[in-house]
């Protein structure tokens, strides 16, 4: 194998972990940056890798193997990389154990408990310049040790073991990084606000060999003096052809006849509502994505692989069917032209679960800043709903350094942050409920 270009040279290396349908890969290429391998273990997500790189100069090696069954030092070598040359390491452990509509078991999760430490490995291995993390927001907040909502009782966190506490996660492996020379930047990051068509909020964890962070780009639409959303309307006006369309069953293409664009369930008639949401019609809870139908003008909600399930609906707002796949596929922000390999239902699934593109170049871009100029001396406002929403998402921004932890969000009591000393950035500022101690 004809060695890797250094780091040194035009085109920064990448080396893609838990890559999916390439999206991130995508994104990093875009902003300047050359995807050297990929490893997936998804027999239709390695199809499409592959027909991505066969439309560059030079084919990334694709790999199809669970991250633990292959030898990181042996790939190391083969790209022509010796041990801290590498510039990124991308990708990070799928979101399963950390997703609020799953059991959020976070390490007593069999797949946490043998992805985590296994990419851990693989950064020993590489050692690599940065670390680029993506993750489901769920992630922030979520245990070591998960204990079930109906064991915790009337006093939670009262007696509970740190490792119980919301964000002991995150901050187990911050540590792990920290132990290994990384300053980490870490929060929410919406995806329309770096021009995807469509409104998807995502953990990203930026980690860098440096004394001082690479912060999370600052948003670039929907602010004052910016561009405003992308909408679906943006998204959908160059798809020329469809793709495969998940069909809907007769009950549900006559109960969308009845829902105008832009509207859902509580639209319809109250004895076809009632009929139609059984037990959740009394259930409390937003429900605003049940029964859904897109409108043009807004940007799309978050990309989901059943754009036909009542409670993640992608339903088109003129027609009474799903988003095709072509569709889907444009409002997180893939380029025209993008082959996914497998029937329609893993089309769609690989697409909800990818990175956007526009959201993998924006990282891309600020991390090649970073490389090329610098730290910036202070980090970009931070916007203010990352804060206000850190009331049912503690730890949902903030930083690290080798000395200590630095946040921008609320302490609360039940959330591990409250049982440590978190400092003050002097250019920042640090609220806690009242009452609860910083140390």
């Amino acid at each position: 194998m004809e060695p890797a270009r250094r780091p040194d040279t035009p085109g920064y290396g990448v080396v893609s972990l838990f890559s999916g349908a390439g999206g991130l890969d995508l994104g990093l290429e875009h902003a300047g940056l050359k995807i050297l391998a990929q490893v997936e273990m998804d027999a239709d997500c390695v199809q499409t890798l592959i027909r991505q790189s066969k439309n560059r100069p030079q084919p990334t090696e694709v790999i199809q193997s669970r991250l633990e069954d292959l030898d990181p030092e042996s790939l190391r070598e083969g790209i022509g990389f010796r041990k801290g040359e590498l510039p990124l390491l991308a990708g990070g452990p799928p979101c399963q154990p950390f997703t609020t509509s799953g059991r959020r078991r976070g390490l007593l999760d069999a797949r946490a408990t043998t992805l985590f430490p296994a990419y851990l490995e693989w950064v020993d291995a590489f050692d690599p310049r940065a670390l680029l993390i993506e993750n489901v927001d769920g992630m922030l907040s979520a245990a070591l040790r998960h204990r079930p909502l109906e064991e915790r009782g009337r006093r939670w966190p009262e007696g509970a073991e740190s490792e119980e506490r919301k964000g002991s996660f995150l901050k187990w492996f911050l540590d792990e990084l920290k132990s290994r020379k990384y300053s980490v930047s870490w929060g929410i990051a919406e995806a329309a606000d770096y021009g995807v068509p469509q409104m998807r909020q995502r953990t990203v964890l930026i980690a860098v060999k440096s004394d001082r962070p690479c912060w999370l780009p600052a948003p670039r639409f929907g602010g004052a003096g910016q561009p405003p959303f992308r909408t679906l309307r943006d998204a959908l006006m160059n798809v020329k052809e469809l793709g495969s369309v998940m069909p809907l069953s007769e009950r549900k293409h006559f109960v969308y006849e009845h829902i105008p664009p832009g509207g859902n369930w509580r639209n319809l008639p109250d004895q076809l509502r009632r009929e139609t949401m059984g037990g959740a019609y009394e259930a409390t809870g937003g429900k605003s994505g049940w029964w859904r139908r897109l409108a043009w003008d807004r940007p799309a909600p978050t990309i989901l692989g059943m754009p036909d399930h009542s409670s993640t609906a992608l339903i088109h707002p003129d027609e009474i069917r799903c988003l095709s796949v072509n569709e889907c596929a444009a409002a997180q922000s893939f380029p025209p032209g993008i082959e996914f390999a497998g029937g329609f239902r893993s089309q769609y699934r690989q697409i909800g679960n990818a990175v956007p593109p526009l959201l993998g170049q924006a990282l891309g871009e600020q991390l090649l800043r970073f490389w090329e100029y610098g730290p910036e001396d202070v980090e970009p406002p931070v916007p203010a709903w990352r804060q206000s929403s850190a009331n049912r998402r503690p730890g949902t921004h903030g930083w690290t350094l080798p000395e200590g932890y630095h946040l921008h969000v609320r302490i609360r009591p039940d959330h591990v942050w409250a049982t440590y000393d978190v400092e003050r950035p002097s250019d920042i500022g640090v609220e806690r409920e009242p009452g609860t101690s910083m140390g």
